[in-house]
């Protein structure tokens, strides 16, 4: 009888193991912010919500649903200003939130930097008032989706 106990239990806890589902280190997972990023409106270090673009499948199973939440921090931050010198911002340290409030670390960077109006640097020279034509915004759309990697295997 202890046998046969044992041996259930042997085969309940194989096919547990079995059943739970990997997320690899690598697979690529397609995200967006949630609104426009502007570096007019944030502040290094501050934390900026994003989301997952699509759902992440593995052998035909939905591991992670689209709109799942991913947070990432401002690096780089640099407001645009006259003689025509561009915004910039870059994203980091990217963070897949699951449930229960866990979080698989991805790589990847999101960066954008505005145009440059260089051309203000040389102008303010014979017209004064090209010295304040500022650069382009430094910002990140929402409708363009951007691909992080999971920098760990995780289970989900």
């Amino acid at each position: 009888m202890k046998k046969f106990i044992s041996l259930v239990l042997s085969l309940y806890f194989v096919c547990l193991q079995a059943s739970a589902v990997i997320l690899p280190e690598g697979k690529a997972i397609p995200v967006r912010p949630v609104q426009e990023l502007d570096a007019d409106d944030l502040k290094q270090g501050e934390t900026v919500i994003l989301e997952v673009a699509q759902p992440v499948k593995i052998k035909g199973e939905t591991l992670i649903k689209q709109g799942t939440k991913v947070t990432a921090q401002v690096a780089k931050l640099k407001n645009n200003f006259i003689l025509g010198i561009p915004g910039e911002i870059e994203l980091t340290n990217f963070q897949l939130v699951t449930n229960g409030d866990d979080s698989i670390p991805l790589s990847g960077t999101v960066s954008d930097k505005g145009e440059g109006r260089y051309w203000a640097h040389v102008g303010w020279f014979f017209l004064f008032p090209l010295l304040f034509v500022k650069g382009g915004d430094g910002k990140i759309p929402a409708t363009v989706q951007y691909t992080m990697y999971t920098m760990e295997e995780a289970d989900l």
